[in-house]
């Protein structure tokens, strides 16, 4: 929800830090369903589209999918994403392009199934993002890292995507 002004999640904020009276509404640019829940359905449909799954031909039945602790760090400060949507909901370009734009939330976790060692479908995910609209919306304004109540920074991955995409 949003609190005086800054999105957030109101079971997280201390009540130390409240100092009087605290305005309390929706998410900004969403639908209102009831009461300060705002509709989230368009997230989850984009948050679906991509794949948000481990996509491995070769399936060992009984084993798991090991990687090194090298290429399990890479995943640090992406898989925590708890899909809250202050990031998104906190993002000009979300507010004016939600339907295409794939926003913050969803990009973050679109790179972290691009850079999972153990997927092998990471030229699929590329190019599914890989769209004027859904990815270069972002004018990396920042709002997205400062809202998010886990201290992610879907900037970076968003940036990362970028990159991987200009680079080949």
């Amino acid at each position: 929800m949003n609190m005086d002004g800054k999105n957030g999640l109101a079971c997280t904020k201390p009540h130390k830090e409240i100092k009087g009276d605290i305005n309390i509404y929706p998410f900004p640019h969403l639908k209102v369903q009831k009461d300060l829940i705002g509709d989230l359905s368009t997230l989850y449909k984009q948050y679906e589209s991509v794949e948000p799954w481990l996509k491995i031909s070769k399936k060992d039945e009984g084993k798991e999918n090991l990687q090194s602790i090298e290429d399990r760090s890479k995943l640090d400060g992406l898989y925590e994403c708890i899909m809250c949507a202050c990031c998104s909901t906190s993002c000009p370009s979300y507010w004016w392009n939600g339907d295409k734009y794939l926003g913050p939330a969803v990009l973050l976790q679109a790179y972290r199934w691009i850079i999972d060692s153990r997927d092998e479908d990471r030229k699929e995910r590329l190019k599914k993002v890989a769209d004027e609209l859904k990815l270069y919306r972002c004018h990396t304004i920042m709002n997205c890292t400062n809202a998010c109540p886990k201290g992610l920074n879907p900037a970076k991955a968003i940036a990362s995507i970028k990159k991987m995409l200009a680079t080949g």
